[in-house]
């Protein structure tokens, strides 16, 4: 079963991340934060019932499985930016699976500008039930994850500074994310995967669902961050994956 994320620890992390935001009204904060509150035990308790779908781990049929989806996210799991595909191979187990249930529901891949989402959507719905989702998310997990090109320039100095006071608390000081918080491993996806994401977060292609309680979370952060200080935290990302 998937780790459950205390609603307490919820609360205060979203409570620490707004308070950054010296622009934000105290009245939102609160109200941001009672919502977290509700909403992340809902979401919680589906990812359990999502995961429970699955009875154990198979991994020779996660091998299988994950037959598809090396024409986009290679052989090893190492990405290809060519085709949009981000590097997978040893990322958060728990994350994998969220993803892949968040397209399966529509959550993910459905937004009209979200062209490389929609590529990816046919392939979660291939995946016909829970068990599947639960062998295909542990074989990927269990590679070895890979260091991506760098493809985006930036002030790493900066990108250190602005990566540790508006990402760290979720995404963790080397970037390696946190399961409990069911936040991505950052430094094997790739820089550019990474500024596309976080414009879609930005734009409403993610994180605008009723039902998008950690994305909702991540939009927000998204908000406030620049294009150049983005560049500038990928910059940083890529020196954490460098040096992996």
């Amino acid at each position: 079963m998937l780790r459950r994320l205390p609603v307490y620890l919820a609360l205060a992390l979203l409570t620490v991340s707004c308070a950054d935001s010296k622009d934000e009204p105290a009245a939102a904060v609160d109200e941001d934060a009672t919502a977290a509150m509700d909403a992340v035990k809902a979401a919680t308790d589906e990812l359990d019932d999502a995961a429970d779908a699955g009875a154990g781990v198979n991994l020779d049929n996660g091998k299988a499985l994950f037959a598809t989806c090396t024409a986009c996210h290679g052989a090893s799991g190492e990405g290809n930016m060519a085709l949009n595909a981000p590097g997978i191979a040893g990322q958060s187990e728990s994350y994998l699976k969220r993803q892949l249930w968040e397209f399966k529901n529509g959550e993910r891949g459905a937004h009209a500008g979200d062209i490389a989402g929609a590529q990816m959507k046919p392939m979660a719905d291939a995946l016909v039930d829970g068990q599947a989702v639960t062998d295909v998310a542990a074989y990927v997990a269990s590679l070895a994850p890979t260091v991506p090109p760098t493809t985006v320039d930036g002030d790493a100095a900066n990108g250190e500074k602005l990566y540790n006071s508006k990402c760290g608390a979720c995404h963790g000081g080397r970037a390696w994310g946190n399961e409990a918080l069911y936040t991505p491993r950052l430094t094997m996806l790739g820089d550019a995967y990474i500024v596309r994401q976080v414009t879609n977060f930005r734009e409403g292609m993610r994180g605008s669902g009723d039902d998008a309680v950690y994305g909702k979370q991540m939009a927000s952060m998204a908000k406030v961050v620049s294009d150049q200080e983005l560049s500038d935290i990928v910059a940083f990302v890529n020196e954490l994956a460098a040096g992996e």
